[in-house]
């Protein structure tokens, strides 16, 4: 008769316990989360002088390193920038992206148009691309992580 009332408390105790661990887990990553923008890559030598603009935009060719807030937009093969956001929800998995500016040059205050769908500037979700102001912009050199490698 004891062991018939007492097995719920053991198993919502054993609920409790798996809860308490999963967040304990969560908080080490929570405090990894903390660390937003470029400031995540302020140990990283790819990561160069801060610009004020990023011109020829029109020739963007690939993008890539994608965080919930920053984008590493290649402008030439020779030319690189990562870019810090804000106001953005899925530039973590963008597909395709766009540069909405008043010049060739892009500033801080202009916006990247950032879509889930690798098929044109549009969302899975049907409401449309995401806009995210930037708000820095850096140069980025991919050839300094291959040179730190070598020495």
């Amino acid at each position: 008769m004891f062991r018939e009332h007492s097995l719920p408390i053991v198993y919502g105790g054993l609920v409790f316990l798996l809860s308490a661990c999963a967040t304990a887990a969560n908080g080490g990553m929570a405090e990894r989360e903390q660390t937003r923008g470029i400031a995540q890559f302020a140990e990283d030598p790819r990561l160069g002088e801060e610009v004020s603009r990023m011109c020829f935009t029109s020739s963007i060719d690939s993008f890539s390193t994608t965080t919930r807030d920053t984008v590493v937009l290649e402008v030439s093969p020779s030319r690189h920038y990562i870019v810090e956001t804000s106001s953005c929800s899925n530039l973590d998995s963008a597909q395709s992206l766009a540069i909405d500016g008043m010049s060739s040059c892009a500033t801080r205050g202009d916006a990247l148009i950032v879509s889930d769908s690798a098929f044109g500037l549009k969302n899975s979700s049907g409401l449309g691309p995401d806009r995210c102001l930037i708000k820095r912009i850096h140069e980025w050199n991919e050839d300094a992580a291959v040179d730190m490698a070598e020495k």
